[in-house]
C-alpha cells in the first residue's frame, strides 16, 4: 500500500495516514470479502476510506465491485476504495458511471467523493475535477441531440461549436480521462463513443453542471442571441402550464456584448419585466424552434423540489427519442 499512497501524493498531492485494519474490524466481514482483499484504513483531509486492494489473480466484473463496495461499506461503515491491478477498460468505465471509488497504481485514480479524476495518458498526467468542463458539456450535448460529432474530425467540431482546435483537444483529453470516449486516428484525430447516445447520456449526466452562471431581470426585450428558457421552455416540452414568466438564455460573450451596447434599459437582481439567464455555453447552438434543448432543461430543473415539475422533467427523458 505504500506504493499506492505515494502515488496519490506525487499525482493529486493527497497526503495523510494509513493504518492497518483491526483483527475485530475485519472479523465483521463476511469471509469471501475478508480474503478476497488486503484492507488498510487511509485517512486524508478528515476523511477515511478503506483501501481494499485486490489479491485475486482472477478480474472482477463491475457488477461485483459494485455489490462488494456496497457490502463492505455496511460491514465498515467506511467508503470503500478499490485498488485494482490492470482492470479492463469497460470496467473502468463502469466504476466510473456507478461512482465507485478506485485506483490503478501509475495509471487512474477516481475518487468522486473527494471530486478527484485522474488518467495518465501517454506518460502524462491529466487532472480534471469531476464536473465536465462547460465546453466539454456542450461537446457532449451537441453529440446527444444534434449530430454524430464522431462523423468529424477535431477540426470541424471546433468549427461547428466556435471553439479553438485547442479547446477541441483539451475536451477530448478529459473526456478520455473521464472513460466517455476514445480517440482515434493519428494527424486528422476523432472521437469514438463505444456506447449508444443513451447510455452515454446515463454516463454523462451526473458529471454535468447546471449551464447558468447568473440571472437577471430586465425590461422586455428580446434579441436573436436569446433563446427561451425556464418554464416557457417547461411549457412548450412538456405538460406543465406556462406560468407566463419571460424567460431567456444567453451565451455569456453575447451577453457581454448586448451589456456594453446598453441594450437593455437596466440590468436588476430581483425584479423586471423579463429574465437572462447567463450560460456557460451558447444555448443557439443545441437550440429547437427557438427553445433551450431538452437535457439543458433538464439540468436547470434538476435539483427542483417540485414534485410535478420532477416527475414532467423526468418523464421529457424517458420519452426522449435518441
Amino acid at each position: 500500500m505504500s506504493n499506492v499512497i505515494k502515488y496519490l501524493q506525487d499525482t493529486v498531492g493527497l497526503s495523510g495516514l494509513i493504518k492497518d485494519v483491526s483483527d475485530m474490524d475485519l472479523k465483521k466481514l463476511p469471509l469471501y470479502l475478508s480474503h478476497a482483499y488486503h484492507y488498510s484504513v487511509f485517512e486524508v483531509d478528515r476523511h477515511s476510506f478503506l483501501l481494499a486492494e485486490d489479491n485475486s489473480s482472477t478480474p472482477k466484473t463491475a457488477s461485483q465491485l459494485k455489490k462488494q463496495s456496497k457490502a463492505i461499506s455496511q460491514y465498515t461503515k467506511l467508503s470503500v476504495v478499490f485498488v485494482l491491478y490492470n482492470p479492463s477498460a469497460q470496467v473502468r468505465r463502469k466504476m466510473v458511471q456507478d461512482r465507485i471509488n478506485f485506483i490503478v497504481p501509475e495509471s487512474q485514480i477516481y475518487l468522486p467523493e473527494l471530486l478527484i479524476s485522474l488518467k495518465e495518458m501517454n506518460n502524462k498526467l491529466h487532472l480534471f475535477s469531476e464536473q465536465l468542463t462547460p465546453s466539454a458539456q456542450l461537446l457532449l450535448l451537441y453529440h446527444l441531440q444534434v449530430e454524430h460529432i464522431d462523423d468529424f474530425s477535431f477540426k470541424e467540431i471546433a468549427e461547428k461549436l466556435n471553439y479553438s482546435a485547442k479547446t477541441i483537444t483539451k475536451v477530448a483529453a478529459e473526456l478520455k480521462a473521464k472513460n466517455l470516449c476514445e480517440i482515434a486516428g493519428a494527424k486528422e484525430k476523432q472521437f469514438v463513443f463505444e456506447v449508444g447516445r443513451k447510455q452515454l447520456w446515463q454516463m454523462s449526466e451526473p458529471q454535468m453542471q447546471l449551464p447558468i452562471i447568473k440571472s437577471y431581470y430586465t425590461n422586455l426585450k428580446v434579441h436573436p442571441a436569446l433563446c427561451k428558457s425556464g418554464d416557457m421552455a417547461l411549457a412548450h416540452y412538456t405538460f406543465l402550464s406556462d406560468t407566463e414568466k419571460r424567460e431567456y438564455a444567453v451565451y455569456k460573450a453575447a451577453f457581454e456584448e448586448l451589456k456594453k451596447s446598453d441594450y437593455w434599459d437596466y440590468l436588476d437582481d430581483v425584479d423586471g419585466d423579463m429574465r437572462v439567464e447567463v450560460w456557460k455555453y451558447d444555448p443557439r447552438l443545441l437550440s429547437n424552434n427557438g427553445y433551450i434543448d431538452t437535457l439543458s432543461l433538464y439540468l436547470c430543473y434538476r435539483e427542483d423540489t417540485n414534485e410535478r415539475v420532477q416527475a414532467e422533467i423526468k418523464e421529457l427523458i424517458n420519452k426522449k427519442i435518441w
